[in-house]
């Protein structure tokens, strides 16, 4: 089945300013150390808003924050998160996936097809994040999640590595999904995030359903039981670092 990346989007974006407006705003976010739901807030609504001036023009946005900040008090931050949101939906509805354009994620051909994932895995997460730390019992729902999976190997792991100067481990990897029967290898030989050839065993693994191992490659608490990892324990260490940078 195809996922239908511009519905999930808006469900996870409505979902997010709920629960930001539900509060408290003194909520820790576990995944984000520091920040608290107005920070998440204005992360999240300034992603909208610095993704979708980068479909409209095809260059890197040059927005000025004070322009359009976010407000600090949760009812009008939410209703800031629901005005970002609805704008960047309908850019994306009028997007040709296949025009080419400017990201700045390490990822060819540069078609601008690749916004809809990204901004829906983004807000996915996020949504996760709020939830908890609202108090709610958020999951992300199985093949959303491999897809994330999927999207952290290929676009935003290559990203981070580039944006933060990050060390690839130049060991080889594996994440495998229990309830969607996915597997991905990877290694870090030539100093970039690679998928592995076939055949290629890794010297460490992480094995769980589809939500928990993407919360646990992007640095998310999960409960205590609901990933394994075999192999060599310092592999699998250095890896996961990656997503908690």
């Amino acid at each position: 089945m195809t996922l239908d990346h511009l519905a999930l989007l808006a469900t996870d974006a409505e979902a997010f300013s709920v629960a930001v407006e539900t509060g408290p705003a003194d909520a820790p976010i576990a995944g984000c150390p520091g920040w608290r739901l107005p920070e998440l807030g204005a992360h999240l609504g300034g992603v909208h808003r610095w993704a979708r001036a980068a479909i409209i023009t095809g260059a890197v946005p040059q927005l000025d924050p004070a322009a359009d900040p976010a407000p600090s008090e949760l009812g009008q931050l939410a209703v800031w998160l629901r005005e970002g949101a609805a704008r960047l939906l309908a850019t994306l509805h009028d997007l040709d996936p296949q025009q080419p354009t400017w990201h700045p994620f390490p990822v060819e051909p540069k078609v601008a097809g690749l916004w809809r994932r990204r901004q829906a895995q983004e807000a996915s997460v996020h949504r996760w994040d709020a939830q908890r730390a609202v108090g709610q019992s958020p999951s992300i729902d199985a093949e959303f999640a491999a897809d994330g999976i999927d999207e952290y190997w290929t676009v935003m792991l290559p990203r981070l590595i580039t944006r933060e100067h990050l060390v690839v481990p130049s060991t080889t990897f594996a994440a495998e999904t229990t309830d969607t029967g996915q597997r991905w290898v990877v290694h870090g030989d030539s100093g970039r995030v690679e998928i592995a050839a076939p055949g290629v065993e890794p010297a460490a693994c992480i094995r769980g359903d589809a939500q928990h191992v993407l919360l646990s490659l992007w640095g998310r608490p999960v409960p205590a039981n609901a990933v394994s990892t075999s192999g060599d324990q310092a592999v699998a260490d250095s890896w996961l670092a990656l997503g908690g940078a």
